[in-house]
């Protein structure tokens, strides 16, 4: 009975040991665009709905297509309703038409799929 505890002692010691090791890890980040950002004005907003599928939470999916939405140039004010299962958004008609937008969110996990989408007055 000593000997498994002793076992149990020791996988539990480098389990531990080997999480505080991951933790403590540093990463660094590399800015592979060298111009950086662009802001461009809008030049013709107009506003859409879409139906997206696939998402199965409001934190991870939800959240995640909102707020790649919300940073791609030539989108903006997104918001996305996991309850609903809808998007709203204006975009730039003259960086994008509406399929174009629904390929955004399609790009964003392959989990995701546009189901419809309607463009608002």
């Amino acid at each position: 009975m000593k000997i498994i505890q002793l076992i149990s002692l020791l996988i539990g010691l480098l389990i531990f040991t080997d999480c505080k090791n991951n933790s403590t890890l540093k990463t660094t980040k590399i800015d592979t665009n060298a111009l950086g950002a662009i802001e461009v004005p809008f030049q013709q907003a107009q506003s859409m709905a879409m139906s997206i599928e696939g998402m199965v939470c409001a934190i991870g999916c939800a959240a995640v297509i909102e707020k790649n939405l919300n940073k791609t140039a030539g989108i903006k004010d997104a918001k996305v309703n996991f309850k609903t299962k809808k998007a709203t958004l204006t975009f730039d008609a003259k960086v994008f038409s509406p399929n174009e937008v629904t390929q955004v969110v399609r790009n964003i996990g392959e989990a995701y799929t546009v189901s419809d989408f309607k463009v608002l007055n």
